[in-house]
C-alpha cells in the first residue's frame, strides 16, 4: 500500500499552507477543493503537517462505516469536548464508548421518543403565544435566539422534566460561552493551556460551572426525591447493560445528561433557525408546507400520530439538514495506513468528511445549492447513494439523537408555520459560521406575521 501515490495537494501558502483558511472559511476551501481536485485531496498546514478531504459518498462510507474501527475521533476533537461534557459518548473511544452507547440506546428507542411528542408540542404552544405577542407588536426577532429558547425549554422537560427556558439568559449564554471556547480549541493550533487563567480560560470555566451546576442539581434532585418520571434522565437513570447488568453512576449520568442537552439544545436551534431562513426566501416552498398543514391539522397542535401524514414538512427539514448540516464536517485520524480512492492515507493523519461539500456536490444532487424540499418527498432506503446524504453522520457512531432531532423538527414546524409567516430583514445578511455547529453567522433578522389558516382546510 506504500507505494500507492498520496492525494493531490491543495495549494497553499508557503510557510502555513491551507492552515489559515481551515480556520477563517474552511467551508469554501474544502468546496474548492473537491471542486479541483477531486473526492479525496491533501491539505498542508505547518511544515510536515498534512490531512485530508473524503468527500465522496463511496469514501465516505469507508470512513464511517466500512473501516470506522480504523479512524477514530482525534484528540483535538475529544480533548475540548471532554473539558466541557466529560467522557460521554460524543467524545469516548473504544470500549468505554460501545459501554455508554448501549447503556443509552434503549432510551432513544422509537416507541420511547413517541411519548415525548406532547411535551415537545407544550413548548411549541408555550413559544406561540409569545410569538403572537410579538406579532401584535410587529416586532423584529433573532430568530436564533427564539429558537434557542424554544429547543432549552424543549430540552429541559424531555430530559429533565424541568422547564429551563426561564433560565435561557444565564444557562443558554453559558451554553454558548462554552461552545466557542470548545470550537477555538478545535481550530486553533497553539490555543494556551487550560491551567493558564487567561481571561478566555476563566470565561469557559465560569461557563462550565453553571452548566454542570444546573445539571448536577437537577440530578441531585432527583435522586432526594425517588420520584420516576417519564423523561430522559429517568431512562439514563434505569438503564441497564444487556450483557453485564452494569448501570450508569452519577458521574456518567451527569456527562451523558450533558452532552444530550448541549448538543440537543444548539444544534437543534441552529438547524431551525436555518429553516425559517429558507422558508423565507422560497416563498412557493413556504405555501405549500402551510397548504399541508391546513389540510392535516386545521390549526391544532400536531400529536405523534400526525407526523407521518406530515411528509412535506418532514422534507422542509430533510432538506434545511441537506444544505446547512450543523455538523458540517466530523475529522478523524487514521490509526494504520489505508487506501481510500485509490489513494494511500497514512497512518496517525486526520482524515475530514464533510457533509457540507457531499451534500452539495453537483455530480450527486440536482440543483445542488437550491432549496427543494420535494427531493424528499417520499424518499426511502436507494433513493440517494449511501452516504450522500448523512446529517446525522453514519457508521457505529450516528448521532444518537437523529430521531429524537426529527420528531423535534417537524412538531416545532407544524405548529408554528400554520399560524406564523416569517420575514427577512432587507438588508441583513446571513452567512454560515462554521464553528462547532455550522450556525448563522449574526443571527438571522425576522418579523414575525400572525397568519389565518385557509377556511376550507379541514384535518383530514
Amino acid at each position: 500500500m506504500s507505494k500507492l501515490s498520496l492525494p493531490p495537494l491543495m495549494p497553499g501558502g508557503f510557510l502555513f499552507g491551507s492552515g489559515p483558511e481551515a480556520v477563517a472559511d474552511p467551508l469554501a476551501l474544502y468546496t474548492r477543493a473537491q471542486r479541483t481536485l477531486g473526492d479525496v485531496v491533501r491539505l498542508r498546514g505547518i511544515p510536515g503537517i498534512n490531512w485530508y478531504l473524503v468527500t465522496h459518498p463511496a469514501g465516505v462510507e469507508h470512513v464511517l462505516k466500512t473501516r470506522g474501527k480504523n479512524y477514530r475521533k482525534p484528540d483535538r476533537f475529544n480533548a475540548p469536548v471532554r473539558m466541557l461534557a466529560g467522557n460521554g459518548i460524543l467524545a469516548a473511544e473504544g470500549d468505554t464508548w460501545l459501554q455508554n452507547r448501549r447503556l443509552m440506546q434503549p432510551a432513544f428507542h422509537r416507541q420511547r421518543l413517541a411519548g415525548l411528542v406532547a411535551q415537545m408540542a407544550q413548548a411549541a404552544e408555550l413559544a406561540a403565544e409569545r410569538w403572537d405577542r410579538l406579532a401584535a407588536e410587529g416586532a423584529v426577532v433573532e430568530v436564533g435566539e427564539e429558537m434557542l429558547r424554544l429547543t432549552l425549554r424543549i430540552v429541559g422537560t424531555t430530559l429533565f422534566s424541568h422547564d429551563l427556558s426561564g433560565e435561557a439568559n444565564v444557562l443558554g449564554t453559558a451554553i454558548r460561552t462554552a461552545f466557542q471556547h470548545v470550537s477555538m480549541r478545535m481550530t486553533m493550533p497553539f490555543a494556551p493551556p487550560a491551567w493558564l487563567p487567561t481571561r478566555e480560560n476563566r470565561r469557559f470555566a465560569a461557563a462550565r460551572d453553571v452548566v454542570h451546576r444546573t445539571v448536577d442539581d437537577m440530578i441531585a434532585e432527583r435522586r432526594r426525591s425517588g420520584q420516576e418520571r417519564p423523561d430522559l434522565l429517568q431512562m439514563l437513570l434505569d438503564a441497564r447493560d444487556a450483557e453485564t447488568g452494569a448501570r450508569m453512576d452519577d458521574r456518567q449520568v451527569r456527562h451523558e445528561a450533558l452532552t444530550l442537552m448541549i448538543a440537543g439544545h444548539e444544534t437543534a436551534a441552529a438547524s431551525l433557525s436555518w429553516t425559517w431562513h429558507l422558508l423565507s426566501g422560497n416563498p412557493g416552498a413556504a405555501a405549500k408546507l402551510r397548504e399541508e398543514l391546513d389540510a392535516v391539522l386545521g390549526g391544532r397542535t400536531p400529536g405523534v400520530e400526525d407526523l407521518p401524514r406530515l411528509p412535506y414538512t418532514r422534507a422542509v427539514f430533510d432538506e434545511t439538514l441537506r444544505l446547512y448540516p450543523p455538523a458540517w464536517g466530523q475529522p478523524r485520524e487514521s490509526v494504520e495506513e489505508d487506501e481510500i480512492g485509490g489513494y494511500r492515507i497514512p497512518a496517525r493523519n486526520i482524515v475530514m468528511v464533510s457533509q457540507w461539500v457531499t451534500h452539495r456536490r453537483p455530480d450527486l444532487w440536482d440543483r445542488p445549492d437550491a432549496f427543494v424540499p420535494e427531493r424528499f418527498v417520499g424518499a426511502g432506503p436507494g433513493t440517494f447513494p449511501p452516504f450522500a446524504y448523512y446529517p446525522f453522520g453514519g457508521g457505529a457512531r450516528q448521532c444518537i439523537g437523529s430521531s429524537f432531532a426529527l420528531m423535534e423538527a417537524q412538531v416545532v414546524l407544524a405548529t408554528l408555520a400554520q399560524r406564523f409567516e416569517l420575514e427577512s430583514v432587507p438588508g441583513h445578511e446571513v452567512v454560515p459560521d462554521a464553528t462547532f455547529t455550522l450556525r448563522p453567522r449574526n443571527g438571522v433578522r425576522m418579523r414575525i406575521r400572525r397568519r389565518t389558516p385557509s377556511p376550507a382546510a379541514v384535518p383530514a
